[in-house]
């Protein structure tokens, strides 16, 4: 299929009008137009860019840019500016690179004809389906400036809220990190040190001992193979998750079933869910297409599965909530509060809502779960150095003791 920019006019009227159309062939494309009413006064073939964009790749763009970025778009659209100058003027203000090369060539496709949710979608390996859907909408509905200023909202959200879990974690994987590391140290380098020395005095080594030694034996003969089989698990797991759908949907299913874990990660489905309808539904989508794309949105598997599957039965007219409570996937809050939204006609509101509700208690629930982890990392790193100190100072006991009489 071919690109054709056009210039033409219809019949009872005397204004021009440019544009584009898709065909295989020129004439094709010119049959077209006539059908719609139009008489073309210049096409030609719209030839497709083969350059390389080295500032994309496969990076997409942050929630903090997209938020920063859809408020721009916002103020510059209310003061009244036509959308191609618009996009120009955001993309010299935007410090993402990877986001700015693509405004740059959103702007060009616009300038050629194109629509903005069309532009936005040739690279939506960088962005993300909500963002596209939604100004699709907006574009549809002529509300733009609304549309792009809840995105920024939402945007802004996704991005404290996941700030804020990673702010979370950062101290506790560090000394996680670091445990692993010294035990890993002690085992492979400092304990067969201890070990010639032991045998060179010629006592009984006590249990303590004997344990530490072995297990330091077999870290330091297989150390290779142990690190080998982690990192084929790794990228077992990885590939798995990648390429059998059904893996992932089980690897997902876990995650919601994990102690204290599994909690956070339902929350978090939950208030994607509940924040991407709001917005989906403030855009103009229908409730089905809200859902179908919400459900593209989620991260977790299990729970975007979930929820694609009422997609039917929203679709024959039955009410999202009583099709979520169904599936057994969300929590009961999210089901009933979708359902209070449903009765009154607020769901919009009532959505909006239920992601505060979720975003609020995913960041304290991984605040509580730090708070319970750091003591146990302490506890943990406890126990090693109290068993490396008896495995050590033990067989120095003997030895002592054996003099002594």
């Amino acid at each position: 299929m071919k690109t054709f920019k056009y210039t033409a006019r219809r019949l009872a009227s005397e204004g021009v009008q440019e544009g584009v159309a898709e065909a295989n062939t020129q004439d094709e494309a010119i049959s077209q137009l006539k059908d719609q009413g139009l008489i073309v006064s210049d096409i030609e073939e719209i030839q497709p860019s083969h350059d390389i964009n080295l500032h994309l790749g496969s990076r997409r763009a942050k929630e903090k840019s997209l938020a920063i970025m859809c408020n721009q778009f916002a103020i510059v659209l209310r003061a009244g500016l036509p959308i191609v100058r618009t996009i120009s003027l955001v993309a010299e203000q935007t410090e993402d690179g990877a986001l700015k090369a693509i405004l740059l060539d959103v702007a060009d496709e616009v300038a050629a004809g194109h629509g903005l949710a069309d532009a936005f979608e040739k690279h939506a390996g960088g962005l993300p389906v909500t963002f596209i859907e939604t100004v699709r909408a907006g574009e549809n509905s002529g509300n733009l400036d609304v549309v792009f200023s809840r995105l920024s909202t939402y945007y802004d959200k996704r991005s404290k809220s996941r700030s804020k879990v990673k702010s979370a974690m950062i101290y506790p994987s560090f000394v996680m990190g670091v445990a692993v590391i010294v035990v890993v140290v002690i085992m492979v380098m400092a304990v067969p040190t201890f070990k010639k020395t032991f045998e060179s005095m010629g006592v009984e080594l006590p249990l303590p001992t004997l344990v530490m030694i072995a297990v330091s034996d077999f870290m330091t003969r297989y150390f290779a193979v142990i690190l080998g089989v982690i990192v084929g698990i790794v990228v077992a797991i990885k590939m798995l998750k990648r390429y059998s759908d059904d893996f992932m949907l089980w690897w997902s299913r876990l995650g919601t079933r994990l102690p204290v874990l599994g909690k956070i990660n339902v929350m978090s489905s939950a208030a994607q869910y509940a924040g991407t309808m709001s917005v989906m539904m403030a855009a103009g989508l229908p409730v089905v297409q809200a859902v179908e794309v919400t459900a593209r949105t989620i991260s977790n598997r299990y729970m975007a599965h979930a929820l694609a599957s009422i997609e039917p039965a929203v679709e024959s007219g039955k009410p999202v909530a009583a099709s979520l409570a169904k599936t057994k996937a969300f929590p009961d809050l999210a089901v009933e509060m979708t359902g209070v939204g449903e009765e009154t006609g607020t769901l919009e509101r009532t959505l909006d809502v239920i992601s505060d509700y979720y975003d609020n208690e995913v960041a304290t629930q991984t605040a509580r779960a730090v708070a319970l982890l750091e003591p146990a990392t302490i506890v943990f790193l406890a126990l090693i150095v109290v068993m490396i100190l008896l495995a050590v100072y033990l067989p120095m006991f003997s030895i002592y003791g054996s003099y002594s009489s």
